[in-house]
């Protein structure tokens, strides 16, 4: 595993509807295709922070009563009291998943220049370290990709890395060259502003295909793990 030192959380979309388009109601206003609406804040942000409490209160209650059965379990590993609610955050969206971290970058913006006061908006983005976006796309014509350089200025001030992982069957389908377009803007802006992105093409010389679209969810881990020893190396 990528993440042998985390817990990971999946998050299901609010509804699949046609068996084929996920929907993330929960995160970002989206019609029947799946396509999002994005506003300035839906409390996307606000709804994940109550999933990892809630999600570390369900854990504890039952390693307590696992606990209470087993108490020789008291000095072991299989007794785990994750505080998900207070530990830093790697987010990670694949294929329409993506339009939660759109989302994302829209409150990012809203809570840091239009409501800064407000502590209440803000408390989860600091524990925001590494966002990744695996081959986003939706059925929509355009808004793949944020392209609003306030937006991109917002994200790059918070120091969140950026990691991009793309296939051919996104960003060389004729079909949707917005797509393409959007995702260049996405990633050259934020460079020439200073984040930090790293930026990976996978299966380039295959055809494009939905096998090489989820084929990216196993490759990225390798493109990474790349990454990192090269890293060294170079020290």
């Amino acid at each position: 595993s990528y993440h042998p030192e985390s817990h990971i959380v999946i998050v299901k979309p609010t509804r699949m509807e046609f068996k084929t388009f996920a929907c993330y109601n929960n995160f970002v206003p989206s019609n029947n295709c799946g396509v999002p609406d994005h506003t300035p804040n839906h409390n996307a942000l606000l709804h994940l922070e109550r999933l990892l409490q809630s999600l570390t209160q369900l854990i504890m209650e039952h390693a307590r009563r696992k606990l209470s059965r087993h108490p020789t379990l008291a000095d072991s590993k299989e007794i785990i009291f994750p505080a998900l609610d207070k530990t830093d955050i790697q987010l990670m969206g694949f294929s329409k998943g993506c339009v939660v971290l759109n989302q994302f970058i829209y409150e990012f913006h809203y809570c840091k220049t239009l409501t800064p006061e407000d502590d209440s908006m803000c408390q989860l983005i600091p524990r925001i370290r590494h966002m990744f976006w695996l081959d986003g796309g939706h059925a929509g014509g355009k808004n793949t990709w944020i392209t609003s350089r306030s937006l991109l200025e917002t994200l790059t001030r918070l120091g969140i890395e950026i990691h991009i992982h793309v296939t051919p069957y996104q960003i060389n389908d004729d079909r949707r060259p917005w797509i393409r377009k959007e995702e260049k803007l996405f990633s050259d802006l934020l460079r020439r502003l200073g984040a930090s992105v790293k930026r990976f093409v996978h299966f380039e010389t295959e055809i494009p295909s939905l096998e090489t679209h989820f084929g990216v969810i196993t490759a990225y881990k390798l493109a990474e793990r790349r990454h990192s020893l090269m890293a060294v190396k170079d020290m």
